[in-house]
């Protein structure tokens, strides 16, 4: 035969079933706590390292070889006139503009340029749709430009500027697919631009050369000495030309 329970005892039992019921919930629910604010601190440490990944990967922007304060002495007594901060925004926009045509694959976006240069930079798009991929340099910025050499050689002078420069370049594939470079971490680089004035037509080491020298505008006789203030031959004034001879050759990454 079965024993009944007694009301209190039964009482006493639903109790303590209860009280186990909920310190099993407590225990529960501060466990769910517990791995909620773990979770919680794993997601503040993986937001911490996305925000923060990008100054881990870029690098420092690149040096420069200055040369700016002994060379422009030397560039000055050649050409009085020469204006070294117009030239030196005149390179700058070449660079940046060489860079943008080559990402637009459009060489129209030059600045200016001699012949060799704009050969150059169509010789490079023509390279890149061949092989049906493009090369992209978005967001330039150039941190800093110096003058870095000046040399004479064969009637003409070269003179050399290089800038820190950084941009985010990366190389797309026909599909679309990045295989090269990052749309999200900065590319730190220099570059050489090479600006050339022609003073000696008869000294130069080739037709092509010699195309690139200046004439007086009244007479058409070349124009052979340096930073000239008039024509030798019939003594006109040239002095406003001086600056607009100077043009760029050459852009190159170092």
């Amino acid at each position: 035969m079965f024993q009944v329970i007694p009301p209190v005892i039964g009482v006493i039992i639903l109790i303590v079933i209860i009280l186990v019921v909920l310190t099993v919930i407590r225990k529960i629910a501060g466990a769910a706590k517990d791995i909620t604010g773990a979770i919680s601190d794993v997601a503040e440490i993986a937001k911490a390292v996305s925000e923060s990944k990008d100054e881990f990967l870029e690098q420092p922007p690149k040096s420069v070889s200055g040369q700016t304060s002994l060379l422009l002495p030397a560039i000055n007594r050649d050409f009085p006139d020469f204006d070294y901060e117009e030239a030196k925004a005149r390179a700058q926009s070449v660079l940046t503009s060489f860079l943008q045509a080559v990402s637009a694959q459009d060489p129209e976006l030059l600045t200016e340029g001699y012949d060799e240069l704009v050969t150059k930079l169509e010789n490079r798009i023509r390279d890149l749709k061949n092989r049906e991929v493009k090369e992209s340099f978005d967001d330039i910025k150039i941190h800093r430009t110096e003058i870095s050499g000046y040399r004479k050689s064969a009637g003409r002078c070269i003179l050399t500027f290089q800038s820190s420069i950084e941009y985010f370049y990366y190389v797309t594939e026909r599909d679309g697919k990045i295989s090269k470079g990052s749309r999200e971490v900065k590319t730190q680089s220099k570059y050489d631009v090479d600006m050339i004035y022609v003073q000696d037509r008869d000294a130069s080491l080739d037709n092509y050369q010699a195309g690139m020298g200046v004439n007086c505008p009244n007479c058409g006789a070349p124009l052979k000495m340096l930073g000239a203030k008039k024509c030798t031959y019939c003594g006109t004034p040239i002095v406003e030309i001086n600056i607009k001879s100077w043009n760029f050759s050459d852009v190159r990454e170092v």
